[in-house]
């Protein structure tokens, strides 16, 4: 998986993509506005999830290849109802683990963290305690998401987000945020060519990686 992130685009492979000619490619570099580097002949490139975010952040759509070259990897821990029902959330083509115990999902963990655990609270809660479950899976990749799904208010850990188990809208916004992205229309088409300078949020906060 970390491989397959490290996907590389050239120059114009991000010109194709934001229909804007090399030019204006190399403008966006020079003023720091996406995250790149060079080669040691000196050509652009760009890593496959540095360009997925800098298109979310000038409304571009960002092609299912591409989404799916920087997708995050999965798991849901409970039912399978629990997995059915976050499929459904995600949609088509975000690869999802399922682990239908706890303690099949700490081992899974151990052996090779998800970047994103997802957990029915009502699923496992009568075999072990929540809070110490999220703390577990945290130790195993503390820079992971966490989300547990409840309708009841439930003590948890400060990095663990609570979505109502039926709230399949606001579970995809948290974890698909480029779906949203999908839809939009070119910046260009929108508003004019974009060729010198992003949009106000994207120029306060660019990008430092």
């Amino acid at each position: 998986m970390a491989g397959v992130r490290e996907k590389l685009l050239t120059a114009s492979d991000l010109a194709a993509l934001c229909e804007v000619d090399l030019k204006t490619i190399h403008n966006w570099v020079d003023r720091g506005r996406i995250a790149h580097f060079r080669t040691p002949g000196r050509h652009l490139r760009f890593k496959a999830a540095d360009v997925a975010e800098f298109l979310r952040a000038w409304g571009y759509s960002v092609p299912r290849e591409l989404a799916k070259a920087t997708s995050k990897s999965m798991m849901a821990i409970g039912t399978k109802d629990t997995m059915a029902h976050v499929a459904r959330a995600l949609g088509e083509g975000v690869p999802i683990r399922h682990a239908s115990h706890p303690y099949d999902a700490l081992i899974f963990a151990g052996a090779d963290p998800a970047d994103v655990y997802i957990v029915d609270v009502r699923a496992v809660a009568s075999d072990v305690d929540v809070p110490s479950l999220f703390e577990a899976l945290h130790r195993a990749n503390s820079q992971g998401t966490f989300v547990a799904l409840s309708d009841e208010p439930i003590s948890l850990p400060s990095f663990v987000g609570r979505i109502g188990r039926s709230d399949a809208q606001q579970l995809k916004g948290f974890l698909v945020p480029e779906a949203a992205a999908q839809t939009a229309t070119p910046l260009q088409a929108a508003s004019g060519p974009a060729s010198e300078e992003p949009p106000r949020s994207l120029a306060a906060g660019g990008s430092s990686r």
